[in-house]
C-alpha cells in the first residue's frame, strides 16, 4: 500500500545538493588533461595546463603571478594569478571555470578568488585535509572545564617559546 504526501499548498520541495569525491592527486599533467577533456572542458584551458604547472602541479605554480610574456599571451596583458586563465567571466560578472563541462558549475562564483578551492579540489586533488579538530579555549572556558583551558594554555605558551 502506497501511502501519499499530502503538502502545502506554498510548500516546495527542494534536494540536497550531494558533495562530489574530491580529485585524486595525479603528478602526471597528462593524465590531468586526459580527464579534464573527458569530463567535457575547454580544450584550449586544458591545453595550457603544462604551461602552468612547468615544475610540477602544485598550489605554488597554480597562484604564481604571472610573467609578462605569459600576460600577454593569455591574459590580454594584465597582471594577475595564473589560475586567473582557468576562468571565463559570463554577462553576470560571474567567474566560471574552463576546464568544467560548459555550465557544470551551475551559478559560478562573485569573485575569482572563490574559484581556486574550487580547482585545487576537483581537479587537481590538492584539496586541503584537516586531521585536527579543535574547540577554541574560550568555548572550553565557558563551558566549564577551566581546569582543561588552563592546561592548554599552559601547554601552548611551552610550544611557543620552545620556538
Amino acid at each position: 500500500m502506497r501511502t501519499r504526501v499530502k503538502l502545502h499548498p506554498f510548500s516546495t520541495i527542494s534536494y540536497r545538493k550531494q558533495p562530489r569525491p574530491a580529485a585524486t592527486f595525479d603528478a602526471n599533467i597528462i593524465q590531468v588533461q586526459a580527464r579534464c577533456a573527458d569530463a567535457g572542458g575547454d580544450l584550449i584551458a586544458i591545453g595550457l595546463l603544462p604551461a602552468i604547472f612547468v615544475e610540477g602541479i602544485s598550489q605554488g605554480a597554480l597562484t604564481r603571478q604571472l610573467t609578462s610574456s605569459e600576460a600577454r599571451d593569455y591574459y590580454g596583458g594584465r597582471p594577475g594569478q595564473v589560475y586567473r586563465v582557468l576562468l571565463r567571466v559570463d554577462e553576470d560578472k560571474r567567474f566560471h571555470c574552463r576546464l568544467c563541462a560548459v555550465d557544470a558549475d551551475e551559478g559560478g562564483w562573485k569573485h575569482a578568488k572563490d574559484t581556486l578551492r574550487h580547482l585545487k579540489r576537483d581537479h587537481f586533488g590538492l584539496g586541503d585535509l584537516c586531521d585536527h579538530w579543535s574547540v577554541p579555549l574560550l568555548w572550553i572556558y565557558l563551558m566549564g572545564l577551566k581546569a582543561y583551558a588552563s592546561h592548554m594554555l599552559v601547554v601552548r605558551s611551552r610550544t611557543v617559546q620552545a620556538n
